[in-house]
């Protein structure tokens, strides 16, 4: 996953603020890029999560002399 339309549209954004514009418009095959990236993103982590083993955490508690 290379991200590259993200990164695009962060960069556009980065410049339209610096020249201090009011508006942003993004044409619709950028924005419809940028889509797919963000759901490829999903979908590689909601993949990595079901992948992933529980997480185990053991706690042991001493009542010493109580």
């Amino acid at each position: 996953m290379s991200g590259l339309y993200i990164r695009k549209f962060i960069d556009r954004l980065q410049q339209a603020d610096l020249k201090g514009q009011k508006d942003f418009v993004c044409p619709i095959a950028d924005a419809k890029n940028l889509h797919n990236d963000i759901t490829r993103l999903l979908l590689d982590l909601e993949a990595t999560q079901k992948n992933q083993e529980p997480e185990t955490v053991t706690v042991e508690l001493g009542g010493g002399s109580f």
